[in-house]
């Protein structure tokens, strides 16, 4: 950890910058662990699968019960069954079967590939402070206008708002659900895969204090 003094551009709710606010150095200026992002973006994706393969075994296909051709005499290679892996149409051996592919990670862990994920972003000044959220009312145009002015349009954004559900946050967020490569989560969603996987992040100053009670510190 170190504490150098960490900043990232503040925008208005019109989109015009007026300065800087000041981030956490334990969250956002931490030594940003490639090993631990690997990982946990790893641990975020297995989660994900359905895992809902499946082949049919010689136990689940109806039939098989009668010899299909006699013993002998046919030039063939003897068969018993019409369901044996070896039949055209028949059984599948070793396939893949319905299984979870999820697998355990400690919170100390995901909590430093948080971390390094967000140092991340600031370090490059992809990390973005919005002031209010007054400006999108709801309205698309509202919303292009925001990241046009921002400076960040034809880019992948993660746009970051209160966990706390209200009417304006809601007609905040609807502005942007038409956008395309624009993703509106609260601070309870914020995962490493989302960051690391869009170009800007675009976070309400209101939110900024939920994110970085959520990062928190992870002790050595």
């Amino acid at each position: 950890m170190t504490s150098d003094v960490v900043s990232a551009k503040l925008f208005d709710a019109a989109g015009k910058e007026k300065g800087v606010v000041p981030l956490s150095a334990s969250v956002f200026k931490s030594t940003i662990k490639e090993e631990l992002v690997h990982g946990t973006v790893r641990w975020q994706r297995a989660k994900r699968r359905a895992g809902t393969h499946d082949v049919l075994t010689r136990s689940e296909i109806k039939g098989g019960k009668k010899k299909p051709f006699k013993q002998k005499g046919t030039g063939n290679a003897r068969a018993g069954s019409t369901v044996s892996p070896l039949m055209v149409g028949g059984a599948v051996v070793h396939g893949p079967t319905p299984r979870s592919y999820e697998f355990r990670l400690s919170k100390k862990m995901r909590k430093g590939a948080l971390q390094s994920a967000l140092s991340a972003k600031s370090s490059t000044e992809n990390f973005l402070v919005l002031e209010a959220m007054d400006s999108v009312k709801g309205k698309t145009k509202d919303a292009v206008a925001l990241l046009k002015q921002v400076g960040i349009t034809g880019t992948k954004v993660l746009v970051v708002v209160p966990n706390e559900a209200s009417e304006q946050r809601d007609m905040f967020a609807r502005g942007f659900q038409n956008i395309e490569r624009v993703t509106v989560t609260p601070v309870s969603g914020v995962n490493v895969y989302d960051l690391i996987n869009c170009a800007n992040v675009l976070c309400v100053r209101s939110a900024l204090v939920e994110l970085e009670a959520r990062a928190g510190v992870v002790s050595k």
